[in-house]
């Protein structure tokens, strides 16, 4: 097995994800209960389709960003483990009101992504067709033998396929993605290509800090016209005025090689106007890649910000519009 880190430019591969959280959402109520607590229209999506959503809590705010798919018999959650502290105490508080059963699947599942032509590649070869030309559709299939789902999704901003299966067959459709020639990529360069793709992670660049439109993606993430769900005055409030103060922005450390840790202050004309919450190198650009919030008066693509980064000094930061 080899893992692919960012000393080279990654076009196609295979990351590992068993590590985030998997929930799945049973019984004869599920969608109107999902619906009630996100941000997207759970009622009408149709079967192995899915969509990007926020579970907002009462006052408006983020408490978790995920992909809502639904099946045959059920809606299935994928988010990061560091929203599961909050997420599921909050899906069992108002489970109760309605006939659907919660389980966290997290520990019994694996989840690998693959991405670029080899893993168009890779899915073609095993006659595997989706259900529409849009993203996040999902199937139910086979790979050697083996009962998995394969969700079609693009995190890094290449054509890519999320699999997920029982733990029991992970180190076997491991090694079935090594034959073929995926390599294997860190968490590190992941980081990377997912920043550059603008793509956020929950319980990193969506946090209970955060307001639903400041991640810049309402046309996949919020339905204006659902009507009622938890959070929906706030959201609908910030629509009506146009505008929230802060949006999430990419930048690159141009010059640096020096990656600044999370929560790094960002600032114009010696003012602080945002935070970094994500950064990585990317080998592609030759410099650090980040995701911040930043004020929208400097948000603007092209604007210079500075960075002061332990040991490094001040660095310029460069403001891009998402993707990069």
């Amino acid at each position: 097995m080899t893992v692919a880190t960012q000393n080279s430019r990654i076009t196609s591969g295979w990351v590992n994800r068993t590590s985030r959280a998997r929930i799945e959402i049973g019984g004869p109520d599920r969608a109107k209960f999902l619906h009630n607590l996100t941000t997207n229209d759970v009622k009408r999506l149709p079967e192995g389709q899915g969509q990007e959503s926020f579970v907002t809590t009462l006052q408006g705010k983020t408490l978790a960003y995920l992909t809502v798919v639904a099946t045959e018999i059920d809606l299935q959650l994928r988010t990061e483990t560091a929203s599961l502290d909050g997420l599921l105490p909050h899906l069992q508080k108002y489970g109760v009101f309605d006939d659907v059963v919660i389980t966290d699947v997290s520990a019994g599942t694996f989840e690998y992504h693959l991405f670029g032509p080899e893993a168009v590649r890779f899915v073609e070869a095993r006659g595997i067709e989706f259900p529409s030309d849009r993203g996040l559709c999902q199937v139910a299939t086979k790979i050697d033998d083996r009962f998995l789902v394969v969700l079609k999704e693009s995190p890094t901003g290449r054509p890519g396929f999320t699999l997920v299966g029982s733990i029991d067959d992970a180190d076997a459709l491991r090694a079935t993605l090594d034959a073929t020639g995926l390599t294997e990529i860190d968490a590190s360069t992941f980081d990377a290509l997912r920043i550059e793709a603008g793509t956020p992670v929950s319980g990193r660049d969506v946090t209970l800090a955060n307001l639903p439109q400041e991640m810049g993606r309402d046309s996949k993430t919020i339905n204006f016209v659902k009507g009622c769900y938890l959070g929906q005055e706030t959201v609908a409030r910030l629509d009506a005025l146009g505008h929230v103060n802060r949006i999430l922005k990419g930048l690159t450390l141009e010059g640096s090689s020096r990656v600044p840790p999370d929560g790094s202050v960002l600032s114009f004309e010696g003012k602080t106007v945002g935070a970094i919450t994500s950064a990585a190198f990317s080998s592609g650009r030759g410099c650090p890649v980040v995701l911040a919030y930043v004020k929208v008066a400097q948000a603007v693509a092209g604007t210079q910000l500075v960075v002061t980064i332990a040991g490094s000094g001040e660095v310029a930061a460069l403001v891009h519009d998402l993707p990069f």
